[in-house]
């Protein structure tokens, strides 16, 4: 019978005084590395996640970011998690959590992911999946269209309070967007009834300038960019490839296939979900990487192939100048 895996409640304290709250996974037998997933989107539900990373033999530790389910003190998107992830990591190493790190995400926990990578060179590795770069790169696709439809849903939800709000009917949010269009979004997220401090967000979102990706020039860590045709932050995640470690030197390899930012997992492409089935998931591929797998090599994209149902590999385009990585 298979050992149950050991896992224990892990806080961290701010020296603001936030407690940022998770849970510590054990790897089954040795560790062999330590993976650090903070989200937004509630711990608890990447349990299951974490209790296979160790299998593979990687602590893994799930924490909700500042303000959100478990965690004190204030949730404000995309600030601060760089300082908050140090200060984890330190947490981590004091009580004898040591080994590789690898920072993980999916969505705006890649971007804490990457921020940690950024900010403290005990990171190894990096996996980036789906990436929500920043306010402005969710705001507004790369030829600059806004996202209205897709901010108010992800606001309305994720955007203000300890816990997720219900989503907003599909007719009410379709009502917002136009109105988005007509009015601006803050106008329209007024008329939906939200308060001065969630207006306040809202419109720092619309306001804000496009991420420097030459911030991550001097990264240390290895990359791996977890992207999908169909996601509406794929120009964003290529160019984070692009862009990273480009004066360091650092690694960088993708992942990627015909597939949304769900990664693939409820597609109605029955094509897509039979390939999936025989050649694996871009998360499986991700946790092959993590754990010492060779595939896919530095400066290669490894490309799920619908009619042959399997992975191929890929060059990826030469990384550019630093100052053609500013976009």
């Amino acid at each position: 019978m298979t050992r149950p895996i050991a896992e224990s409640p892990f806080s961290v304290t701010a020296p603001d005084g936030a407690v940022l709250g998770g849970t510590l996974v054990h790897a089954h037998g040795p560790a062999h590395g330590v993976v650090v997933l903070r989200t937004p989107y509630d711990a608890d539900q990447h349990l299951p996640q974490a209790r296979s990373l160790a299998r593979r033999g990687l602590d893994c530790l799930v924490q909700d970011v500042r303000g959100r389910y478990s965690s004190t003190g204030d949730w404000a998107p995309y600030v601060g998690e760089a300082e908050d992830g140090v200060v984890t990591l330190d947490t981590l190493h004091h009580h004898g959590v040591r080994g590789p790190v690898v920072a993980y995400g999916a969505s705006y926990a890649a971007h804490a992911a990457l921020e940690l990578a950024r900010a403290d060179r005990r990171v190894r590795k990096v996996v980036a999946m789906v990436p929500a770069l920043g306010l402005h790169e969710t705001a507004y696709a790369p030829d600059g269209t806004p996202q209205h439809l897709d901010r108010l849903g992800w606001w309305a939800v994720h955007g203000s309070g300890r816990q997720d709000h219900p989503p907003l009917p599909p007719a009410v949010l379709h009502e917002a967007a136009h109105r988005a269009r007509r009015e601006g979004p803050v106008a329209a997220a007024r008329r939906l009834g939200w308060d001065g401090h969630r207006l306040d967000a809202f419109r720092r979102l619309w306001q804000a300038p496009a991420l420097d990706l030459s911030r991550y020039a001097d990264a240390s860590a290895e990359l791996l960019v977890v992207t999908g045709d169909h996601d509406s932050f794929d120009g964003y995640a290529r160019r984070l490839a692009a862009a990273w470690g480009t004066r360091s030197g650092a690694t960088r390899a993708v992942v990627s296939g015909p597939w949304g930012h769900d990664l693939g997992i409820s597609t109605p492409d029955h094509a897509l979900r039979d390939t999936l089935a025989t050649a694996g998931s871009p998360g499986e591929a991700a946790a092959r990487w993590m754990t010492g797998g060779t595939t896919p090599a530095p400066g290669t994209e490894l490309r799920l192939d619908i009619d042959s149902r399997s992975w191929q590999v890929l060059p990826l385009p030469s990384a550019p100048s630093t100052m053609e990585a500013h976009g």
